[in-house]
């Protein structure tokens, strides 16, 4: 039998291989014969463009979901993290922006958080805690869909609390969180899965334990067609075709852009602004080139029908090079790895095949002894069955193991126990052997080792109630009732509504904001369409760096005075350098950064009182009562970048926004 592919099933016995050819040559008159004709004739060929459109565009394997949602998880949980030290600066009542300020003074149209609900530090640390938990739901896949979409709010809540600090980067971030959430991204290595699975088949005995078949669900191995998934693909294309095309100054034509956005202190980590002096001109020159081809490449492998496997791996090698560069060069907040998650939502199925015929090795199998009269031995064995996709993992029952679980090495039937019965089981799973290591280093194992006997001394399966089955349990394929299915249909329509709906919005979003369409033509902005973009922050200006880099530089120096008659700056804790021409890297992070960067420009003046409050806690912050600031001065300090080829900044300005002076500090005494 040949396959729907038109080739013989790779299974196919010898006998079906030499049958194959003489029933396709059968086929094909009969095949020739049954082409319909007229209107069927156009149906026939426009359901064709249609599944190839699916299979393009329109599918993506439920593996790819996994892993991005591994990615997206990791990537919230760290970005949280990245917050931590400004939590309460940039988000309490003793910030920067207090909730008061940002609900009398929006600073953006419909601008939606539900920070404003929080505002004082306990508040403010009990809601941090509740959203590592969500995102850290989100890591590992547990009750994914809520997390997920708990996620979506958080993210634009967080991002939309403080716009002064927002930059291309937390869009991308809302957009990555908004478009992933409609998609199952917890069908596959997922906590929900192995529950699912777990409850799906419940192992007895070992010859169940080495049968493989109705683990996964069936629908969860085939991949998942929604209109997300082609939304996805143009989202990234936009991403980078917008972005090259606005590229149309000087300083990209001529090659010498990198030089320019190099010398920008208040962007560059202090490692490039040490080295940046001794980078060639050739390799400035290349480097400009290479941004320009990536970004103007990796729409068209996206987009490309045609070897689709090796498009999207040349669109997802471009991408992760471009940003691991950005995000190691520069403070950008969340943006180059946003786009790092993003382009793990390319890898195809034939990724997946490939990487499990590279990375199973057959020298890493071995044999899971197992106590049958132990319900933690045998719930451990289950569990490790279904993390063993590789199949290299046999389990044999065992009477009378004291230490729970052993490992065999079919070879040499050498018994493993502890330590080294887990590096060996752990390095037969994907991706295990790069943990595997840590149990065999000395002083870790010997841990390992003592926990492993603690554990076995006592009686774990009475402690949480794990008990060895009386009889195999019967694999569970139940099917859903008529009235589950119609309501399934009813909710997947609803999804794909919803996700016309955002992207209707989003277009109209780029119309409007997009420098090479709204120079040329005046488009409508709806108002339902600007709430769907503008509300949560899912906009669509992709025109970083452009149309020429960031040419000059500059920051925020505050000269304050203190009640002891110092001079300091209360954002650095240091005295007032006003001499930006020889700074190397301003050593803020993205946060300050942006919100320096700002706060400076006369739109945001109505936040500056906020900014002086901030100054006069700054003893608070310290627990210094030396530290009361008693009168200052607030400067924008800029200077021109180096011209190309040269070193040295110029153009050094001191520009005076407010002064300011603490009328608390007037009755206390000088110390």
């Amino acid at each position: 039998m040949s396959s729907a592919t038109g080739q013989p099933p790779i299974d196919a016995s010898p006998e079906a291989l030499d049958e194959a050819p003489e029933e396709a040559s059968q086929a094909a008159p009969a095949a020739a014969a049954e082409t319909p004709k007229g209107l069927g004739w156009l149906s026939w060929h426009l359901q064709g463009y249609w599944t190839i459109i699916r299979d393009v565009y329109l599918s993506i394997d439920r593996r790819t979901l996994g892993f991005a949602r591994i990615m997206l998880g990791f990537l919230l949980v760290t970005d949280l993290f990245r917050r931590t030290p400004d939590w309460l600066h940039m988000y309490s009542d003793k910030g920067v922006l207090p909730t008061h300020l940002n609900l009398f003074r929006p600073q953006a149209w419909g601008a939606f958080t539900l920070f404003n609900a929080f505002s004082t530090a306990p508040e403010l640390w009990a809601l941090w805690a509740v959203l590592l938990v969500t995102f850290t739901c989100v890591l590992v896949g547990y009750k994914t869909r809520i997390a997920h979409a708990l996620a979506a709010i958080f993210v634009a809540s967080m991002n939309g609390r403080i716009l002064l600090i927002e930059n291309g980067g937390y869009v991308v971030f809302n957009l990555l969180v908004m478009w992933t959430a409609f998609l199952p991204m917890g069908d596959r290595f997922s906590v929900d899965a192995l529950l699912d699975s777990m409850r799906r088949r419940k192992e007895a005995n070992a010859d169940e334990l080495n049968d493989r078949t109705n683990l996964i669900e069936p629908r969860k191995l085939a991949p998942h067609v929604s209109l997300v998934a082609g939304v996805v693909l143009l989202q990234i294309a936009a991403i980078y075709y917008f972005n090259v095309v606005h590229k149309t100054g000087t300083a990209w034509k001529n090659g010498t852009a990198v030089h320019y956005v190099l010398w920008v202190d208040r962007m560059v980590t202090p490692l490039v602004a040490a080295v940046r002096g001794l980078v060639p001109p050739a390799l400035i020159i290349v480097a400009t080139k290479f941004v320009l081809m990536a970004e103007a490449t990796i729409p068209i492998c996206v987009a490309s029908p045609l070897g689709r496997s090796w498009a999207r791996r040349l669109a997802i090698s471009l991408m992760c090079i471009l940003h691991i560069g950005f995000g190691a060069t520069f403070v950008l907040g969340p943006f180059a790895w946003a786009m790092c998650v993003f382009s793990t939502l390319l890898f195809t199925t034939d990724d997946w095949e490939l990487a499990a015929r590279t990375m199973r090795r057959t020298h890493r199998a071995r044999v899971v002894l197992f106590d049958p009269s132990s319900g933690a031995s045998l719930w451990l064995c289950r569990v490790l069955k279904r993390l063993d996709r590789y199949e290299l993992l046999t389990f044999r029952a065992a009477e009378g193991l004291t230490r729970g679980i052993a490992a065999e090495r079919p070879k040499d039937h050498a018994r493993l126990e502890q330590s080294a019965a887990l590096a060996d089981i752990v390095a037969a799973l994907p991706l295990g052997p790069t943990i595997a290591w840590l149990l065999r280093v000395p002083g870790l194992s010997h841990l390992v080792d003592a926990i492993c006997s603690a554990v076995t001394a006592r009686d774990v399966s009475r402690i949480f109630g794990l008990r060895v089955p009386r009889a195999p349990g019967p694999v569970t394929l139940t099917e859903p009732s008529p009235l589950r299915r119609k309501v399934g249909r009813f909710v997947v329509t609803l999804r794909e509504l919803a996700v016309v709906a955002m992207l209707a919005g989003a277009v109209n979003q780029a119309l409007v904001e997009l420098w090479v369409v709204n120079r040329r033509v005046k488009v409508p902005h709806p108002e339902p369409l600007r709430v769907l973009a503008q509300k949560m922050r899912y906009l669509q200006g992709w025109f970083m760096f452009s149309p020429n880099p960031v040419m000059d530089d500059g920051t925020i120096i505050v000269d304050a005075k203190t009640i002891d008659g110092r001079s300091i700056d209360p954002f650095t804790g240091k005295p007032p350098e006003f001499d930006l021409t020889k700074a190397q890297s301003l050593r803020y992070n993205q946060i300050w950064s942006d919100y320096f960067n700002r706060i400076h420009l006369p739109a945001n003046s109505a936040y500056r009182d906020a900014m002086r409050d901030f100054i006069f806690r700054y003893p608070e912050r310290t627990g210094r009562p030396e530290d009361a600031i008693v009168s200052g001065d607030v400067y924008w300090i800029q200077d021109m970048n180096p011209p190309f080829g040269k070193t040295a900044s110029y153009k050094l300005e001191k520009n005076k926004l407010f002064s300011f002076e603490n009328p608390a500090t007037r009755s206390q005494p000088k110390p």
